[in-house]
């Protein structure tokens, strides 16, 4: 292993993703295959263009035909070709047949790996979510069992070429990670969109598994997808492992209770017990049909360094340990929110909220530097068919009730919230009188 330590040394300062490339090029203890469907072979492309080529690649194949697909890969029986799934029948695939035809007679310090990926990328005649998966599976020490990545990515980009650019970089930081930084992997999740400007990709969603990632936490790890800025949402299922964000809400209205839960209160539960009733009434639609989240915020974190990230993992531990999904998200205002559920799909959106939040929505210094103001955040936040769900406030030293039927706005806000109230954006929540304590969250939460 001594000459792989010398070809990092003499490349402490790697910056381009030509450079990653080349380097891996020129390591001769690194050698696998690449398979690549449905946005050109963009990865493999960037290790021929860096030169050397031969030095790590024994082949490139990209099964665009479906048939061919699955005879190489097994039949899908979904018909979807974008999932994990299909990924890992690929990685399984390659990997074996790597080993099999390649292994015999090679240097025994030889590492091998396969790296794959299967997107839907920017079509002419499309305008729906651009998203895929990408892994790969390796040898992390010369004959050790192999370790795995998968993640899956969001593309941003308006066009097919830019697309396929930004897969091709995203990729080359994953080979180059998982053989360059397999023991630090908070670095090796940092790095994965190095060379791409912001907004271009969204990772939400990466596994680690294999010997050569035995302490790894994934919960944490996906956690700093979001106050990493690699994405701004992140999503976790009640018993605490992440999932892919279009996997969950998929043929789904979605039901939003944002807090801090420090900790998860009794009037909080049945703030979401309330507003499950409400939104499944006023939806006409069964509760299967509508999932709902807990959401933690981190924004102020990303924004100003306050600290909402320390005692992350153990709020998200208590919250989904009660049943609950949890979504960590770095969006502040409530109608970005809305944004990020109706992008490419038509659902509807309930956000729980208390009345004292409330207010803060109705204030005008939430949308300071929108040029719109307040008024922009609701064409905004209800062109989606948003909904209000308030819960009442018990407010400490008071008797009645502040609720969506007697809360004060700003006078020169009443018209707006009245034609909200009356419309059905804006909807009451009535829990049992006995519910109902006194308390006051933090704003936002």
């Amino acid at each position: 292993m001594e000459l792989r330590g010398e070809v990092v040394k003499l490349h402490e300062k790697v910056e381009t993703t030509r450079q990653k490339a080349r380097e891996l090029n020129h390591d001769p203890l690194i050698y696998g295959t690449f398979a690549e469907i449905g946005a050109g072979q963009e990865v493999a492309r960037q290790f021929f263009r860096a030169g050397k080529a031969s030095g790590t690649v024994a082949k490139t194949v990209s099964a665009y035909d479906m048939q061919m697909s699955d005879a190489m890969y097994g039949v899908e029986q979904s018909g979807r070709y974008v999932t994990r799934t299909r990924l890992e029948n690929m990685l399984d695939t390659e990997f074996a047949d790597l080993i099999k035809r390649i292994s015999k007679g090679r240097p025994s310090d030889l590492t091998y790996f396969a790296f794959a990926d299967t997107v839907a990328a920017k079509t002419l005649d499309s305008d729906k979510d651009c998203q895929g998966w990408m892994g790969i599976r390796y040898q992390h020490a010369p004959g050790a069992a192999p370790s795995q990545v998968v993640l899956h990515v969001r593309m941003l980009d308006t066009s097919n070429r830019d697309q396929q650019e930004s897969l091709g970089i995203l990729g080359v930081n994953l080979i180059y990670g998982v053989f360059r930084n397999s023991s630090n992997p908070d670095s090796l999740v940092d790095d994965l969109i190095q060379g791409l400007s912001w907004g271009r990709v969204e990772v939400d969603f990466i596994h680690f598994s294999g010997p050569a990632y035995q302490t790894i936490d994934n919960r944490k790890l996906n956690l700093r997808l979001v106050t990493s800025s690699l994405s701004p949402v992140v999503m976790f299922t009640p018993d605490g492992e992440a999932s892919v964000p279009a996997d969950l809400i998929f043929r789904k209205d979605v039901l939003i209770l944002r807090g801090v839960f420090r900790p998860f209160t009794d009037v909080q539960k049945d703030m979401v017990r309330c507003g499950i009733e409400t939104f499944t009434e006023d939806l006409a639609t069964s509760a299967k049909n509508v999932i709902c989240f807990c959401e933690m915020n981190v924004a102020k974190y990303l924004s100003e360094g306050l600290d909402e990230v320390s005692d992350l993992e153990d709020r998200l531990i208590d919250v989904t340990g009660k049943g609950f999904h949890v979504m960590v998200t770095s969006h502040f205002r409530y109608f970005r929110l809305s944004e990020y559920f109706t992008r490419h799909d038509k659902r509807r959106i309930g956000f729980i909220l208390s009345a004292e939040n409330l207010q803060m929505i109705f204030d005008d210094r939430y949308y300071e530097g929108m040029e719109g103001g307040i008024l922009e955040a609701m064409g905004k936040l209800f062109t989606s068919d948003s909904k209000l769900l308030v819960y009442p406030t018990l407010m400490p030293g008071e008797q009645e009730l502040v609720t969506a039927k007697n809360i004060a706005v700003p006078q020169h806000q009443k018209y707006l919230y009245q034609h909200l109230l009356k419309n059905g954006r804006i909807l009451p929540l009535s829990p049992h009188p006995d519910t109902v304590v006194p308390f006051k969250p933090r704003a936002g939460g």
